[in-house]
């Protein structure tokens, strides 16, 4: 983790990007989708990281919920009072109601900086989060905040978080591929129209096992968990950039899904067991508050 941290630059950074990009773009460029099928990888995501099943009932926070992509598909299970998605992105929280539309469901948003999370103390049951804690300014702070606002016994469970090693060697891919992309976007004019990815300052952190360590400090039961290795490299550094330049009815998009379940196949059945635990890609987190 980086310890010199400008927040309220990083703050203003992440509003402006998520507000102006990623809320129309992330679905499509991520892949992401508002199914059954998606909801049911989703749980087991989920539960395989708790490493038991779901609690149900009461109030569940998405943090850093984004398009929705997990308070939706936790909404639409009818296991929980409410659901609500925190983000710093007003734009992308709008995205999330449409998306639980498609699932026939409903969502409860609150636009945050999450410096300081916006519930009472000992409020919440479940807090879940993907693809965020890397974002935020002060990582260790917010782990604060989360014992704060959940319930005596409470859960968390966070996925998609980048290892130190793990994000080198994606970055090692994807740079050619952002070059090519910049130079098009430059001659196209799109430059014009859309931000630039300040990548240093947007995605400010990546973990290595002593970070995860501090990161669960406080917690019962604290499970740290890191795998992936072919399937989120080339995934996020191969097909993400390309699926960001293809049109909706691209005949590509398919078979991208098909290509990464076989790598997903080859990462849990061979490097996972082989590569160490922290050069593997993708970081998952989770923990209980004490009674």
């Amino acid at each position: 983790m980086r310890q010199k941290i400008d927040a309220d630059y990083i703050h203003k950074l992440n509003k402006d990007f998520h507000d102006q990009e990623e809320a129309f773009n992330y679905d499509a460029r991520m892949g992401a989708t508002y199914d059954n099928k998606s909801q049911q990888r989703t749980i087991k995501e989920l539960e395989s990281v708790l490493g038991h099943t779901l609690p149900k009932g009461g109030v569940v926070v998405d943090v850093a919920s984004g398009t929705g992509n997990l308070a939706v598909k936790l909404a639409a299970t009818n296991w929980y009072q409410q659901v609500i998605g925190v983000d710093i992105s007003e734009r992308s929280l709008e995205v999330a109601h449409k998306n639980a539309h498609l699932m026939n469901t409903q969502i409860k948003t609150i636009v945050s900086d999450m410096t300081i999370l916006p519930f009472d103390d000992n409020s919440v049951d479940l807090v879940v989060g993907c693809a965020f804690l890397h974002h935020l300014p002060e990582p260790k702070k917010f782990m604060k905040e989360l014992l704060r606002i959940l319930k005596p016994g409470g859960e968390f469970v966070f996925i998609g978080e980048p290892t130190t090693h793990g994000g080198q060697l994606i970055d090692i891919i994807k740079k050619p591929l952002v070059l090519i992309n910049n130079t098009r976007r430059y001659f196209s004019k799109q430059h014009q129209q859309q931000m630039r990815w300040d990548h240093a300052n947007i995605d400010v952190h990546d973990f290595n096992q002593q970070d995860a360590e501090q990161l669960l400090c406080g917690f019962n039961t604290p499970k740290i968990i890191t795998e992936g290795f072919l399937s989120p490299i080339i995934d996020q550094g191969l097909m993400t950039p390309i699926r960001s330049v293809l049109s909706e009815t691209s005949m590509i998009k398919p078979l991208f899904l098909y290509i990464n379940r076989g790598l997903y196949w080859c990462d849990i059945t061979i490097f996972n067991y082989v590569i160490p635990k922290f050069w593997r890609v993708s970081l998952k987190l989770s923990g209980e508050k004490p009674l």
